[in-house]
């Protein structure tokens, strides 16, 4: 097989899916409504740690003293959702955030999450690291059942509840590719829709800074920013800042989505994940190499020309590992891109700091946002053009201020979601507009090309409400 030909798109035509609901817990903002304003506001939701973040006495490196954090981590309706307080106190907060979130996100597509039970949904959720475990082992793990314990920590057990607890049949998977970790769940649901594996499909994940360790090696590894800012492609980057997240996308196959009548947010029109192999001296090194081949996988898994391509969410960190990730941009979407019509490209990470495992659907969350309104916020803190980039070669523009998100005439807006673990994991998600999205004159949506006149834009389904007065809500899946 050719290193240049991607292995799902040979001898079929693509299979769109469809976005149709979105939920996001990201600093700043609870849901995609209050992400939008952020973004489109150009406001850095990061901030000092909470007083109450970790325990009394805990030593917090220089770099870890600022980041992207949630409010209310600890707060959880343990009722609603039918479990017992010894198995909540138990259990990861990663587990209950994505609960809520799924919960919302199942909300926003226009539909009970309780009527879900026994249908053929597969969960995908990425989780990286699990600082709760350590926390409770030091400070209470001799009072808890054994059962509480195993439930509350695994990592298998973060898809795993969200399963359990909405009544679902269709796959259930936990995966860790680090911070490529949440766009590699996006991918794979994306494959298990395709196969008629699954008939829905929650993807996301999560990600809460609830210990030091990781913080402390980051810190000794100087990717932190000592100013707290993620400086996306600017020369003062000096690292990444951490930060709390969850986010969850409910995904549907495209012909379904509009036989269904579903509001359709975005389009996954293609994805493709690849591994850097060994083209590099060191496993945590980036691989150019190793990006392009994603990139170009995923372009020809959606049967788009890269050259189309109107904005990019980057991987973004604010590290040196963002010239790596340029290049292979530059490499593929200079291809068939006639002279001045550059490619946006940002990161939402300049708003939000690096979620890590979350942060791959916090990017895709906001692709879908752009197209919805069909306009690129702001990158922030981009003031000064990193000197590692050579900017007059690249087909690529970072935004200062709102731009219109760029399309080919007669042809759909089109944008891209870069992610990257630094397990060599890189993951590529092609997306168009959906029906009735962002919709400028003269521009079209992906379901136009439907035929039978799919491409109506469906009425919105009835939004529920997440929680019920206290004491009064029955368990989703025990109803």
């Amino acid at each position: 097989m050719s290193h240049q030909s991607s292995p799902l798109a040979q001898g079929r035509t693509p299979v769109p899916v469809a976005v149709i609901g979105v939920g996001c817990r990201l600093p700043g903002a609870h849901g995609s409504g209050q992400l939008w304003e952020l973004l489109r506001s150009g406001r850095d939701a990061t901030r000092p740690a909470p007083a109450d973040r970790f325990p009394p006495g805990t030593t917090v490196p220089a770099g870890g003293r600022r980041g992207g954090f949630l409010d209310g981590v600890e707060e959880f309706d343990a009722k609603f959702f039918g479990i017992p307080d010894d198995e909540a106190a138990a259990m990861d907060p990663q587990q209950r955030l994505l609960l809520l979130t799924a919960w919302e996100a199942v909300e926003d597509a226009g539909q009970d999450p309780r009527r879900l039970t026994g249908s053929r949904t597969g969960v995908f959720a990425g989780q990286s690291h699990a600082d709760h475990w350590e926390r409770l082992r030091e400070a209470r793990a001799g009072s808890l059942d054994l059962d509480a314990l195993v439930g509350g920590h695994q990592r298998a057990m973060l898809a795993g509840r969200l399963s359990f607890h909405l009544g679902l049949h269709g796959p259930s998977v936990t995966l860790d590719c680090a911070q490529a970790s949440s766009l590699a769940a996006v991918h794979l649901a994306c494959l298990s829709l395709r196969a008629g594996e699954s008939e829905l499909a929650l993807a996301g994940g999560a990600n809460l800074l609830l210990g030091t360790t990781a913080t402390e090696v980051f810190d000794r590894a100087g990717v932190l920013s000592g100013e707290g800012r993620c400086r996306f492609g600017d020369a003062g980057a000096d690292g990444f800042v951490r930060s709390d997240g969850v986010g969850v996308v409910v995904l549907k196959a495209l012909d379904r989505a509009v036989a269904d009548g579903d509001r359709i947010r975005a389009v996954i029109l293609g994805s493709a994940m690849s591994h850097d192999g060994a083209t590099k001296e060191r496993v945590t090194d980036p691989s150019g190499r190793g990006q392009a081949l994603a990139m170009r996988w995923a372009y020809q898994d959606a049967g788009i020309a890269p050259g189309d391509v109107g904005y990019v969410e980057a991987h973004g960190t604010g590290t040196r590992i963002d010239a790596v990730e340029l290049g292979a941009l530059t490499e593929v979407l200079a291809e068939g891109r006639p002279p001045g019509r550059p490619c946006l490209v940002g990161s939402v990470k300049t708003n939000i700091g690096h979620c890590e495992a979350a942060a791959g659907v916090a990017g895709l969350i906001k692709a879908v946002l752009c197209l919805e309104h069909g306009q690129v916020p702001p990158s922030l803190h981009h003031d000064t053009p990193s000197p590692l980039v050579d900017w007059d070669r690249l087909p690529l523009v970072v935004p200062a201020s709102p731009r219109p998100l760029p399309a080919v005439a007669g042809r759909p807006a089109i944008a891209a979601v870069n992610g990257q673990g630094m397990s060599g994991t890189n993951v590529h998600v092609v997306l168009g507009r959906g029906p009735g999205s962002g919709t400028p004159a003269g521009d079209h949506d992906v379901a136009e090309a439907l035929p039978d006149g799919r491409g109506t834009p469906p009425a919105r389904g009835r939004h529920l409400r997440a929680h019920s007065p206290a004491g009064t809500a029955p368990s989703p899946h025990r109803d």
